[in-house]
């Protein structure tokens, strides 16, 4: 499977996409291309993480987090127990096609039987998730209307959406760093964002940049192209119910150790939103943000954070332009590396900025991310002798996008 791991599940993607139109619509077509000599995404991602699995296969309970994660994202875009045997029966298919006489009778067996009993923990934890979601004040279950209040620029290719229930009822509570799923029915397709509004406001604001073509041949952003140019205000969205793991920790506020949100580019949308929870939340220890960008004409939320810096005197903002560094972190911290750290951004930033903090061996505990793709991606960073976080698992089907 490590060999054929990510020729296998090209030619599963490639079978499902192909002939199931609703399950089509859960993902990405750009995740299904090989751009600049570089593996196409979303092949890649589950081929990472099923041999994770298998090499976990005696120790099943290390799962756990990974397991919590991807629910989230399924349940953020409404995948539901019928989706499962669409992708067991591909994913069988693939196998028997790819390895040929290697696929034997035991080897498909194994595979299947292993299939069903983690499709069986998704199913599990999803409905979980779904009933708890759906019974809180204000929530609910799959898609709900929302009414476009306001739609603001943000910058040169940022534009925020600020969207009320459509039927004027509560919002519910959430915790700073969640997602939702927007679904565009005459697209036939869904995307998640994150929410760049703190909790308990009577709307959701997200923050969405127009994606070009991430290479040559790749197509450009279908939907946030959609958002930018034809959705307007007064305009109904239907959305998923807030979702995600990258959520601004309470334990982290309740100690003494500062807190360190660190964003590049549209990576800004869910620590905005943390930030501006720490602060409601009365939390009066020092609180450092760095905010990293290409450059001014794409910066997002520039002035809002220079109000939140003039306005509490913990929080202390730094503006980067250019690529980020280690000692552009050191130097904004100060002495003491022993804070909680929160960062999102491109995976070349994520790279910088994870291996990094392992290098200052700083805890586990107080390392918080967001990473789109394959975990071991980002783990192939650390230096040789850095210590190793504790490995991660994720089976994503379905994967955020």
């Amino acid at each position: 499977m490590a060999d054929k791991g990510y020729e296998i599940t090209k030619c599963m993607y490639a079978k499902m996409l192909g002939e199931n139109e609703d399950v089509r619509a859960l993902f990405n077509p750009s995740h299904q291309i090989e751009m600049n000599g570089n593996r196409a995404h979303q092949p890649w991602s589950l081929a990472s993480a099923i041999h994770a699995y298998a090499c976990n296969i005696d120790n099943l309970g290390a799962l756990g987090p990974a397991v919590n994660r991807i629910a989230e994202k399924h349940v953020s875009l409404s995948i539901l127990p019928e989706h499962y045997p669409v992708v067991g029966q591909n994913l069988m298919h693939a196998v028997k096609e790819v390895l040929g006489d290697a696929a034997t009778e035991d080897v498909c067996n194994a595979w299947l039987e292993a299939y069903l009993f983690l499709a069986n923990v998704f199913i599990g934890k999803e409905t979980e998730i779904r009933e708890a979601r759906s019974a809180a004040e204000g929530g609910w279950d799959g898609w709900k209307n929302f009414t476009v209040k306001r739609k603001a620029k943000e910058s040169e290719d940022i534009v925020s959406f600020y969207l009320s229930p459509a039927d004027g009822g509560k919002l519910p509570m959430f915790k700073a760093g969640a997602y939702t799923a927007i679904r565009v029915p005459c697209k036939r397709t869904q995307r998640n964002y994150s929410i760049s509004s703190k909790p308990g406001e009577d709307f959701l604001r997200i923050t969405v940049k127009r994606t070009g073509p991430s290479g040559k041949g790749a197509p450009v952003g279908c939907v946030s192209t959609w958002l930018h140019d034809r959705v307007k205000e007064g305009d109904t969205l239907e959305l998923g119910v807030p979702c995600g793991d990258f959520l601004l920790d309470d334990k982290s506020l309740a100690d003494d150790k500062p807190l360190v949100f660190i964003s590049g580019g549209v990576g800004i949308t869910p620590i905005i939103a943390m930030l501006e929870s720490a602060i409601s939340s009365g939390c009066e220890k020092d609180i450092v943000v760095i905010a990293a960008a290409r450059d001014r004409k794409v910066e997002a939320m520039h002035e809002v954070l220079m109000k939140h810096d003039k306005e509490n005197p913990n929080v202390s903002v730094t503006f980067l332009y250019g690529k980020l560094r280690m000692n552009h972190i050191r130097k904004a911290v100060g002495q003491s590396k022993d804070n909680h750290y929160y960062f999102c951004g491109p995976a070349a930033f994520m790279k910088v900025v994870y291996s990094g903090l392992k290098s200052w061996n700083i805890p586990e505990d107080q390392v918080h991310f967001e990473f789109f793709g394959p975990h071991r991606d980002l783990l192939s960073s650390e230096a040789p002798d850095s210590p190793k976080r504790e490995a991660r698992c994720p089976f994503p089907f379905f994967q955020k996008t």
